[in-house]
Order: C-alpha cells, then structure tokens, then sequence
C-alpha cells in the first residue's frame, strides 16, 4: 500500500468479507487467518444472513462508486488498514477506497468539501457533527495511551497530587502558567491540554501552544524544545523507555472522559447507500471480534500498519498499545452501560463553554447520532447517547 499521507487517497485493492453479522451471544466471530506472519488472502467467508438482514448479505454493489473513507495512521485506522490489504471489504460486495490523513481537521475539510463519504476518525469529529456534516455510526475503540509528558527534571514533576482523587497527576497553576506546550493545534491533544489545564483553574491563554504534528513535535521535545507535550503511540513509549520522561496526565486523568475513536458518514451517504454502509460497519466489527479473539493476529497488523505509516516499533510496543487500547464488539456495545457517543458529548459540551464550538451547536453532536444501522448489523441494540 502506498500511504499518501494528507489528503492524497490511495486507490488500494478494495477489500472484503462477506457479511457474518454477529448473531450470537458470544459475538458472532468468525475464524482468523494464520497469524504466523501476513497473511496472503483473505479465508473464504462463510454466508449468514443473520444480524444484517438478508438483503445485505446477498447484495454485490462492486459496480457501485467507491465509498472513499479515509482514517489517521494511529490504532483508530488499525482495522480499517486490516479489511483493505485483505481484500475484505471486496469479497463483501461493496467498493471501497482508503485513504490516509495526518488528522482529524483535514479529515472534516475532505468531507467538507465532497471529497470522502466517511471516515473512522478521532476527536475532531466533534465539529463535523456539530455542523452537520456527518453523522456517527459506530465508535471502534479507546484512546488509552494518548497522554502529556513532561521531562523528569521539569519543575512540574515537583507538583504532584494537587487535584483531589488524581494522585498520579502532575502539575499546578503556578508552573503551569506561561509554558510551552507542544501538540498538534485543532486535534484532540489540544483537547487534553485544555480540560486538564482547566482543573487548576487555567485556559489556553495561560499558556503558549506550539503547534507540531505528532512525529516532529516528538522530536522538538525530544531535542529540548517545549516544556510539556501531548502525544500517543509509538512517540509516548519510546520516552518512557529512555526514562528522561514521565507522564503528567493520562488521557483520562486530563480529560475525565473515555475518548473513543468513532465512524462517521455523510448524511447523503447514509440516505442514499444505507446497506453498503452497513455491509462496511458488519467488515469493520467482525475484525475487532477477530482481533479481540487473536491477539498476535491484532500484534502483527498494529506492527504491518506502523511500518507501513513510518513508525518502526517494537513488540513491547505493541503490546502496551493492545493493552491500553480496547476494541469494541458486541460484547461491548450491546450492553445496559454503553452509550455511543456519549464522551464525544462531553467534549462539545466543554468546548461549548470555551466557545470553540457555537453554544447552539453544542446538541447538534448528539442529534447527529444514529446507532440503527450498527444495531442491524450486530443483531443487538446499541445505545446512542441523548440528554
């Protein structure tokens, strides 16, 4: 595959398997290929009709235009990644073509200006759906190893446990004030810097953003530059390996949020290719079982997708990101405690009070989800978030 990074589609092979929508209670998985190394093909797939109705899984729309989805090279677009270099999405019978960003904002342009259908995508989503531009289908899985980072010697790692039932968490008002911190504008890890400076009382205008996407923003920090930084997977791990770095937030310490990585469509889309979309949701969430079920199956496409995307990483590596990064299945989400979109939500609602996002717009997110077509496809109800 050759990953034109920005806004450059790759016209890959399409992909596919044939719908085996997840039926049963255990979630309907269905048997992954060898995981002794990549595989060549896809194994043939059985026909079941059950879950995403019957009229899906005898449909062939190969003749059809493309859906043109895009994603990021971050474990959001592992499946993605997954369901395209084995053909599945092909042998489903639905056309698609991938393509690789380097974030979200340029994601929400794309849609903006007709050029992708959809996309799996992270927090930036969060405009597109208060805009109306897209809708949410599905979330995939959890942000768990984004973080902030501070170097060892940093006068922040002094002031530790000041906010009450965060005894992990580093930092104050007073060494935070007038900091450089490094991440990539627009994207979610400014998020994180704003909710977490928030909880001592600070906004953006405290402090000084650098605006650097991820691998060169890892880098500057790396070499001196910046005082705090926020970052994820691979860049997060190797700091912590070299031991002149210590977390000052996780995601969740920043954020109090679940963040979740979700599915998102066009409103045209959905109205006009409602099955194909459901065939591709139906391709999407049997990998997560498969993943779920294999784990050195997920191990050696986290390190095919990575390679592919510039970042070499270690088995280490990889299994830190499987292991603070869970994927969602129908296990998952056709459950009493689950809501979609429910942190996706929470962040409009704060953003709402930053005016990042217009206040009359902050409700648009919620409305702009519809969990029926994944609730079809897994053959359970799942939840969408609403006040």
């Amino acid at each position: 595959m050759k990953n034109n990074i920005l806004r450059k589609a790759l016209a890959m092979g399409l992909a596919a398997m044939l719908l085996a929508g997840c039926g049963g209670s255990d979630g309907g998985q269905t048997d992954a290929p060898d995981t002794t190394g990549t595989p060549d093909s896809a194994p043939a797939a059985e026909e079941n009709t059950e879950g995403g109705g019957e009229d899906s899984a005898e449909a062939n729309y190969l003749d059809s235009e493309p859906l043109r989805i895009a994603t990021m090279p971050h474990q959001m677009g592992i499946t993605l990644y997954y369901a395209d270099k084995m053909g599945l999405f092909e042998q489903a019978g639905i056309n698609v073509e991938m393509s690789m960003f380097v974030g979200g904002a340029a994601i929400n342009e794309a849609i903006g200006a007709g050029e992708l259908d959809g996309a799996i995508s992270g927090l930036a989503s969060v405009y597109a759906l208060s805009n109306g531009l897209v809708k949410m289908v599905g979330e995939v899985d959890t942000a768990g190893t984004d973080c902030l980072m501070i170097r060892a010697d940093s006068p922040i790692a002094a002031e530790k446990g000041n906010i009450e039932g965060k005894p992990e968490m580093y930092g104050s008002a007073e060494v935070l004030k007038g900091q450089d911190l490094i991440c990539q504008v627009g994207q979610a890890n400014q998020f994180y810097f704003t909710k977490y400076l928030s909880q001592f009382g600070l906004t953006e205008n405290d402090i000084n953003f650098v605006n650097m996407e991820d691998a060169a923003g890892a880098q500057a920090f790396m070499s001196g530059e910046g005082d705090m930084i926020g970052t994820k997977m691979p860049y997060m791990y190797e700091m912590l390996k070299d031991g002149g770095y210590i977390i000052a937030a996780s995601v969740g310490d920043a954020t109090d949020i679940l963040i979740k990585d979700c599915v998102i469509f066009t409103p045209e889309i959905l109205e006009t290719r409602r099955e194909e979309v459901k065939i591709f949701l139906s391709v999407i969430y049997d990998i997560n079982e498969q993943f779920k079920a294999d784990e050195a199956l997920r191990a050696q496409t986290i390190n095919d997708f990575f390679a592919e995307n510039g970042k070499e990483v270690v088995d280490e590596q990889v299994a830190y990101e499987m292991e603070h990064c869970m994927l969602f299945t129908k296990e998952t989400l056709c459950t009493d405690d689950y809501f979609m979109g429910d942190g996706m939500q929470s962040v409009a609602d704060f953003y709402g009070t930053t005016g990042a996002i217009d206040p009359d717009r902050v409700d648009n997110v919620y409305k702009n989800y519809d969990s029926s077509l994944l609730s079809e496809v897994l053959g359970g109800e799942v939840k969408a978030f609403s006040k």
